[in-house]
């Protein structure tokens, strides 16, 4: 019994030996992960200079690379999604995404603004070839539900003026 114990003490010992972490990489800057519909993993990183996405294989292989037109004056805010068939039924890659433009006119004052006076969101989906397939002014906040086999994608707006302060919710149907 002693020496089963001890071959299996042994063989445990070596077995934990061999699983040790292997670095495969390193990545310059920040990147992010992502699932696409079929459950693949991906990766992307943003060149702000090209204006392109690099969307990467987990095995570090390029997968596409979609050239992002921002509007002019807009900075980069957030790439919310990366899909295949969630807004049409090609193959083409879809991207959702945000961008944010300051107005440099309150920067300079002494009194505190609310941010949506100088902050202005606009949220964008492109497919691959460049096509755009929405571009809704004052938002960056959006939501995909789905109820009884019907997909519908809802865009949270944020509208100001002043002290007026208004939120619409723009609702869109999703083909099947």
């Amino acid at each position: 019994m002693k020496t089963l114990i001890i071959i299996f003490g042994l063989m445990l010992l070596v077995s934990t030996g061999f699983s040790q972490l292997v670095k495969e990489e390193v990545v310059e800057g920040r990147f992010k992960t992502f699932q696409i519909d079929n459950g693949e993993a991906k990766y992307l990183r943003y060149d702000k200079k090209a204006e392109i996405i690099s969307i990467y294989n987990l095995d570090h292989t390029i997968w596409k690379s979609v050239k992002l037109p921002l509007p002019k004056g807009h900075l980069l805010d957030e790439i919310k999604l990366v899909s295949t068939k969630t807004f049409n039924n090609d193959e083409a890659v879809e991207i959702l995404y945000s961008c944010v433009v300051y107005d440099s006119e309150y920067f300079n004052t002494e009194t505190v603004m609310d941010e949506d006076n100088y902050i202005t969101f606009t949220l964008n989906i492109i497919n691959e070839n460049g096509e755009v397939l929405l571009k809704e002014d004052h938002s960056n906040d959006y939501e995909i539900i789905e109820s009884n086999g019907k997909k519908k994608l809802l865009v949270y707006k944020h509208l100001s003026k002043g002290f007026k302060t208004k939120s619409q919710t723009v609702v869109y149907s999703i083909p099947q």
